[in-house]
């Protein structure tokens, strides 16, 4: 084997690395949260919504193309008709992820499912943000924890924080909001 056959097939193995490093670094990585609390709890169910809630295509869903909320403030950024979906309507809970994006690094969890739009007359799939994680990064690991605000099929928001050495404690959301705002 000459040199010449070394050196290129030793160039050609190394930009294959730092392209493979490349990928694995900054792409999108997922996880299913489908068996994890309070997910585990709605996964494949039909849940019927007890407040109105807003649909509508958006630029920045992650896997399915409608994006569900409470309020339709969150869809500034879109140009499509946003529908709004009555007490009563039946969401139909698939999965639920959680995204992790390359280059902030921030996690998302979303539920996955699908609803029926009348205006359409068809059903649709949805991606509804539920689960927040305001202290990731901050403390260390026993002092973590996520809450998870009013979904539309809820009467109430989870009244806890849950913390990830399975600790759990009372959340108080009226001051929550207010800080928010």
């Amino acid at each position: 084997m000459s040199i010449k056959k070394i050196i290129i097939g030793s160039l050609l193995f190394g930009a294959a690395i730092i392209v493979s490093s490349f990928y694995l670094v900054f792409r999108t990585k997922t996880e299913d949260l489908s068996n994890k609390f309070p997910y585990n709890t709605i996964i494949n169910k039909t849940l019927v919504t007890k407040h109105e809630c807003y649909i509508t295509i958006h630029q920045h869903s992650l896997e399915n193309p409608y994006i569900l909320d409470l309020t339709n403030t969150n869809f500034y950024e879109t140009n499509k008709p946003i529908y709004k979906l009555p007490i009563g309507a039946s969401l139909n809970i698939e999965k639920t992820k959680a995204f992790t994006t390359p280059v902030s690094g921030s996690t998302h969890s979303i539920v996955l499912g699908s609803v029926y739009i009348p205006e359409l007359k068809e059903t649709v799939k949805f991606e509804f943000f539920w689960g927040e994680n305001p202290t990731y990064g901050l403390y260390d690991h026993n002092d973590n924890y996520y809450i998870y605000a009013l979904a539309p099929w809820q009467e109430k928001a989870l009244p806890y924080k849950y913390f990830w050495d399975g600790r759990k404690e009372p959340h108080d959301w009226e001051e929550w909001n207010l800080l928010s705002n």
